[in-house]
């Protein structure tokens, strides 16, 4: 599905769509509240799918701002191991659980032989057994701030993920065309991402939706 509006107290609802949405606010203290009510289910910020509305930790991912550490394998890591699990074979999944099962094995004479008190759990799980492989999310082509945000579109395109990406400062780091491809690429992988900003004009994008609202809390689009 698609988040397609959003409101917050005072302003009326705005209006959001697949690619590329910025929310620009005049005032720091509208910043802050957008900001923080997208990080909690809050009554503050509220997020509507056509005539419902939908909880903010289950329907956006939570980058915040990529001058920052982004931790991707905390955002991408648990959608990433289903998807390996979705893709395997029975005949994969039974080597893997087997694998688990004789290492188990080796583990539990090792501590029997020297009279460890220590158990280990019989059950097997296959998360345990990926999780043992350590898979990570790639970000070995990190260079740029664009590169940060290109690298979180990337990873959430490949994996299919449905929710919307939120963003701040995004527009700041990056020149027009690489926000038109962004806006592109996020179309591509039937993404949406809001970038909020705090700045003293509206943000002008050759496409995508820009929003604005001033100091005296009045809305431009």
């Amino acid at each position: 599905y698609m988040i397609d509006s959003l409101v917050a107290y005072p302003l009326d609802p705005v209006q959001l769509e697949m690619g590329l949405n910025v929310i620009g606010c005049a005032s720091p203290k509208i910043f802050y509240e957008l900001s923080a009510g997208l990080q909690e289910d809050a009554d503050s910020v509220v997020l509507g799918v056509g005539e419902k509305t939908v909880l903010a930790s289950k329907s956006i991912i939570y980058i915040g701002d990529c001058a920052d550490e982004v931790d991707y394998n905390a955002l991408f890591q648990k959608l990433a191991v289903k998807k390996i699990i979705e893709g395997f074979t029975p005949e994969q999944i039974s080597r893997l659980l087997s694998l688990q099962a004789e290492l188990k094995t080796i583990i539990q004479d090792e501590i029997w032989g020297q009279n460890l008190p220590l158990t280990i759990p019989c059950d097997l799980d296959l998360k345990a057994a990926i999780a043992m492989a350590k898979p990570r999310i790639d970000t070995s082509s990190l260079g740029s701030l664009y590169d940060k945000i290109s690298t979180a579109v990337d990873t959430a395109g490949a994996l299919a993920e449905s929710r919307m990406l939120v963003t701040l400062h995004t527009t700041q780091y990056c020149d027009n065309d690489q926000l038109l491809y962004l806006h592109r690429t996020l179309l591509r992988y039937q993404l949406q991402l809001l970038d909020l900003e705090c700045c003293s004009k509206k943000v002008m994008l050759t496409e995508g939706m820009s929003h604005y609202v001033d100091e005296d809390y009045v809305q431009f689009s």
